[in-house]
């Protein structure tokens, strides 16, 4: 009877968390560059499963009891890219991160909606200033030109800013999500290699609202399937108690 509580409890915990995802996930469905995340779950407390003969007991299998949140994982599949006809808006296509110097530290995004600081350096809005190859990238003018390297030159081709620096992880476990696209790494990255720079696109989140529709009708039905069985469980726990004091 008892077991029936941790294995239904533990269900809904795991489920809540799971919708907490999937509202972020979906929250975020319009954030340039955002990579969706998953729970996976896993149980815990295997125990053998004996059936039991004449000759005793034999075995038959093990159970585990008890569904548990294991850990929450990022999918970087790479999102589609759209136009935005906005000059400093650019979006990646291939592997590899934009780098922001928030002042403490560099962060990594595949987020390029971009925009001039009131000192004219490159900026992500919120977050801090755009890295080029030679450190912070600085226009006198929004009137520019980016190429797929990620060179930026002034309209008429007659000044050079910088180049947007543009780098890779070998092992993408090694970066933590601190807000919608942007990343922290625990480890230096490495140049991006075939990455190609898209002025005036912006590339979409990953994110399928359908697909997370789908999970959170999913995880719901499982929620209050295993509230409604908490409730018989408590119910019967009630009727038992009652038999018994009657007795």
């Amino acid at each position: 009877m008892f077991q029936g509580y941790y294995d239904l409890t533990s269900n809904m915990i795991t489920q809540n968390r799971n919708l907490n995802v999937i509202s972020n996930n979906m929250t975020n469905v319009s954030t340039p560059g955002y990579r969706m995340d998953r729970i996976m779950q896993s149980t815990f407390r295997e125990e053998m499963i004996y059936r039991y003969d004449k000759g005793g007991k034999t075995p038959v299998g093990t159970v585990s009891w008890v569904n548990t949140a294991d850990e929450r994982v990022t999918d970087y599949t790479e999102g589609g890219i759209r136009e935005t006809g906005n000059a400093l808006d650019v979006g990646l296509t291939g592997n590899g991160f934009f780098v922001i110097d928030t002042g403490e530290g560099p962060v990594y995004t595949r987020d390029g909606s971009f925009n001039l600081d009131n000192e004219g350096y490159l900026t992500m809005p919120g977050i801090g200033r755009v890295q080029g190859t030679n450190g912070a990238i600085r226009l006198t003018t929004d009137k520019v030109t980016i190429d797929k390297q990620g060179n930026i030159t002034s309209e008429d081709g007659n000044q050079f800013f910088g180049t947007l620096q543009i780098v890779d992880f070998a092992d993408y476990g090694q970066l933590t999500k601190i807000s919608g696209s942007v990343f922290r790494a625990q480890g230096a990255p490495q140049a991006a290699q075939g990455a190609a720079v898209n002025q005036k696109f912006l590339e979409d989140s990953n994110v399928s609202m359908a697909e997370e529709m789908t999970r959170m009708i999913s995880s719901q039905r499982i929620l209050q399937s295993s509230a409604q069985l908490l409730k018989i469980y408590d119910q019967l726990e009630a009727k038992m108690v009652t038999i018994g004091s009657a007795t």
